[in-house]
């Protein structure tokens, strides 16, 4: 039997993540396609919405005919027309399903916004978008990959009109190379942020139809001289901090290394934003116990102004009350002068947050009188919203910012500061039983991240690989073993995840066992 390809229909697979956009971007689809005089189907497979899962929507159609086409309601390995990434990760997730195809129009948004599994791990998620751009070049000789919001931004429209430009580029693809106008009305009937939306698709329509859309656009990372670095965070205290400063940056350099120039711009201008002066002077005063020893202070001094700068809740306060957060949501969403913006803010705070901000005293009473009433007062969650951009809402908010003034006698810090001393004295013993294996104590401190449970569980890591980890690592250089070499890998394993030391120690003692085991004769 024959099979007429001549009548087949545009089989179009769209990858996304909750969140994005997905349903709006796929409905104009559809709608465009019907007022274009289009037959089309879409199906959408959706994931864990606003929450970063992955969702995949496919639509088919064909040109209007005597007889309704039967469509299928999935797409087919190495069957499918267009490919539509609204999220990198995703094209790449479809390519490795190996839906691509030489004659395969690949569209995507290099745009970074990340997936579940690229969030989960505490460091070293993300997925490499080289390997992504390689294998979509490979795959397809019709490939645009760029990066949406640049382009839109760029061309002084909303930031969220990013997905308009992808359509744009769609519509006019060699796939279906149709005309504007109806699509330009399922956007227009769609009522959302239509004046930019509709500019946004022009100009990917317009582009991809001269030639003009970039085959591969990405935003790269800009890396900046610490110089530069500390002239931006200056212009962001008042002057008078501004002036301390730098002259503590200036003051650092004359006794620290040169290397830790970049760790320490960074780390001064977010200690004197997270409490005042007197706290990087501080902070300059536990690096010098270990200044003379480079390799250990370069994670030392990165790690340990992480920690000091946590985030309770006066520091997540003093965040969301920031002018620049308004004046970036304002910029985000394309908003003129005068036009009003609500804000709604969803905290989920368990006690230790509320409590912690107090007193010792008195937060040790609020944490006995809660026990006695729920012995499950630690996990409880208050959940609450509040509106940041109501009168009520932002004073709210400022006040409890305005709390960070009394951070350094809360309870929270005093238990933070219990910690901390904790780790330096591990560092120090280590330091004079194996000055080598010290370097993997101070960088143990990368384990400490998050908050509430996570950071329990962090916290629970970092004791056990100063207890466990680093006597194991003795024994495995004393058996002639690469301590170092196997205590980075057991410090990336339990680095990987809140709650995954026993993990890490489980490396080592695996190890240990090979290097000890009686050789066969």
């Amino acid at each position: 039997m024959t099979i007429d390809n001549s009548k087949r229909g545009v089989r179009v697979l769209i990858g996304t993540v909750g969140g994005q956009g997905g349903g709006v971007l796929s409905d104009w689809l559809v709608r465009g396609l019907l007022n274009a005089g289009w037959q089309p189907q879409s199906i959408g497979l959706l994931g864990l919405s606003q929450r970063a899962g992955t969702v995949i929507y496919y639509v088919e159609a064909n040109p209007e005919g005597d007889t309704p086409p039967i469509l299928s309601p999935f797409a087919v390995p190495g069957d499918v027309d267009l490919i539509l990434a609204q999220e990198f990760l995703e094209l790449g997730r479809l390519l490795q399903g190996g839906f691509a195809a030489k004659d395969c129009t690949i569209i995507a948004n290099t745009y970074r916004y990340l997936g579940t599994l690229e969030k989960m791990p505490a460091e070293g998620g993300i997925f490499s978008s080289d390997e992504i751009r390689n294998a979509a070049e490979t795959l397809s000789d019709n490939s645009w990959l760029f990066h949406a919001q640049n382009m839109v931004t760029e061309a002084g429209l909303s930031y969220l009109s990013s997905n308009a430009i992808l359509m744009g580029a769609v519509v006019a693809s060699p796939a279906f190379n149709l005309p504007a106008e109806p699509f330009q009305r399922a956007i227009r009937d769609a009522g959302s942020n239509v004046e930019d939306n509709i500019k946004a698709f022009d100009l990917g329509y317009q582009m991809m139809s001269d030639g003009t859309l970039p085959r591969a656009h990405f935003q790269q990372a800009e890396v900046k001289d610490w110089q530069q670095m500390a002239d931006e965070r200056a212009e962001k205290l008042s002057p008078a901090q501004a002036r301390q400063y730098r002259e503590l940056l200036a003051t650092a350099q004359q006794t620290l290394p040169a290397v830790l120039n970049q760790t320490l711009a960074e780390a001064l201008y977010q200690l004197i934003d997270f409490q005042h002066v007197a706290y990087a002077k501080d902070y300059l005063r536990m690096l010098a116990e270990f200044s003379d020893d480079e390799a250990l202070l370069a994670v030392y001094a990165q790690h340990l102004a992480l920690w000091l700068t946590y985030e309770d809740s006066p520091r997540v306060a003093q965040l969301k009350t920031r002018p620049s957060r308004f004046t970036g949501i304002a910029k985000e969403h394309g908003l003129k002068p005068g036009q009003k913006i609500l804000i709604e803010d969803y905290l989920a705070p368990d006690p230790q947050q509320i409590y912690g901000i107090l007193p010792p005293t008195l937060a040790n009473l609020v944490r006995s009188m809660g026990k006695r009433l729920n012995p499950d007062f630690e996990n409880i969650t208050l959940e609450m919203k509040i509106k940041t951009s109501s009168l009520w809402g932002y004073y709210t908010m400022a006040f409890i910012g305005w709390t960070r003034r009394f951070r350094l006698r809360s309870w929270r810090h005093q238990q933070e500061m219990n910690e901390i001393n904790g780790w330096q004295q591990a560092i120090r013993d280590w330091r004079e039983q194996a000055p080598e294996l010290a370097v993997l104590a101070a960088d143990a401190g990368r384990l400490i991240k998050g908050y509430g449970r996570v950071r329990d569980l962090a916290l629970a890591d970092l004791n056990l690989f100063l207890k466990d980890a680093l006597p194991l690592l003795k024994s495995i250089a004393d058996n002639n073993g690469d301590a170092l070499a196997i205590g980075k890998k057991a410090l990336a394993t339990a680095a990987s995840e809140a709650g995954k030391g026993a993990a890490g120690v489980a490396v080592l003692q695996a190890e240990l066992e090979t290097l000890v085991q009686p050789s066969v004769a």
